[in-house]
């Protein structure tokens, strides 16, 4: 009973020294084995090796993903194991640690120096918390500003805030409507969608990045199977669906980004937008250099790119050139008039 209960402490050591080394960035198979070793000596694994190393290996990871919850994908890109997701909570701290989190959140503005660092590190944190801590840093970020309607621009529709977090503990999918810009016609539209993270505040707004399923308007009913980052005072008449959220996330369909900046902006520094993984910088003999990685999420690196203004020149991938020219034709019309 004892050899088979100490057997049962090694696996599940085992696992947690993945995961911690995981923690760190992603790396290879015979790296995380490695890490295995340091944590637990040279015969961790039954001093087997080859194939029979691999399979106990694989199985740990299997005992990751199934027992504790946490999602560990082998990214082709990156040729290394991630970790991606974290259903079981692999960190707490105390109130004051999530109150000066809230406090850096709001202090590091885009402006900031090392405000890609910050945030960076900020997120793994989050991602780390149990979903009711990470309601807590917001709403200690609501006690840094007067009340949350004067913080957002625009008035949040009484009990959004509210039941958004229910329906993030509750882990079922939603329904609400949503009203976007986008729609010449004016008329919201009927939104299905998961939500697995507590809103965040950028530029001026509370939003939520969801998985829409499906939306309904005049025109019907339409399939989108996309991530939206919803704006919270746009969103009404929420109501929770029975539908329970997948033990996973959907995977976001990534975009390849180039762009390029200018000398001026290049030689004091480039830093990577928060939305852009996967970061490369080439660069020239004339100071400016060439950016190449990949995003989650056009809209906020279109956006972040945007600030540089005529300073850089995005050169692909192919959807971000495109929105970038549409967004500079519709720009020109406006200005080509001389008024």
């Amino acid at each position: 009973m004892s050899a088979s209960r100490e057997s049962q402490w090694l696996v599940l050591r085992r696992c947690l020294a993945i995961i911690r080394r995981l923690e760190r960035g992603p790396t290879g198979r015979m790296h995380l084995i490695e890490a295995v070793y340091e944590s637990e000596g040279r015969d961790a694994y039954g001093n087997v090796e080859d194939k029979a190393l691999g399979k106990r290996f694989e199985n740990d990871l299997k005992r990751i993903r199934e027992q504790l919850d946490v999602e560990i994908r082998y990214g082709r890109k990156e040729r290394a194991y991630v970790l991606q997701d974290t259903w079981l909570p692999l960190l707490d701290l105390p109130d004051e640690d999530l109150a000066t989190i809230a406090w850096l959140d709001d202090t590091f503005g885009l402006d900031s120096p090392k405000h890609d660092e910050v945030h960076a590190l900020l997120g793994r944190l989050r991602s780390w918390l149990d979903i009711n801590r990470r309601a807590e840093i917001e709403r200690q970020r609501g006690m840094l500003s007067v009340d949350l309607t004067r913080r957002d621009e625009h008035e949040i529709p009484e009990g959004v805030w509210a039941r958004l977090l229910d329906v993030l503990e509750r882990r079922c999918q939603v329904e609400f409507l949503y009203g976007s810009p986008q729609q010449t016609d004016k008329t919201p539209r009927r939104h299905v969608a998961e939500f697995y993270n507590e809103p965040y505040f950028d530029d001026g707004h509370y939003y939520i990045r969801g998985y829409c399923r499906y939306t309904d308007g005049p025109l019907g009913k339409n399939t989108m199977r996309r991530y939206f980052n919803y704006r919270l005072d746009r969103i009404s008449d929420i109501s929770v669906l029975p539908t329970k959220l997948p033990p996973y996330p959907p995977r976001p369909k990534t975009y390849e980004v180039v762009y390029e900046l200018s000398a001026d902006v290049a030689r004091k520094g480039v830093s990577r937008p928060r939305w852009v993984t996967s970061h490369d910088v080439e660069r020239r003999p004339d100071g400016s250099a060439v950016v190449r990685g990949e995003t989650e999420d056009l809209f906020r690196t279109l956006q972040a790119l945007m600030r540089y203004r005529h300073h850089c020149r995005v050169l692909g991938g192919v959807e971000l050139l495109g929105e970038m020219k549409e967004v500079v034709r519709k720009m020109g019309e406006m200005y080509e008039d001389g008024t």
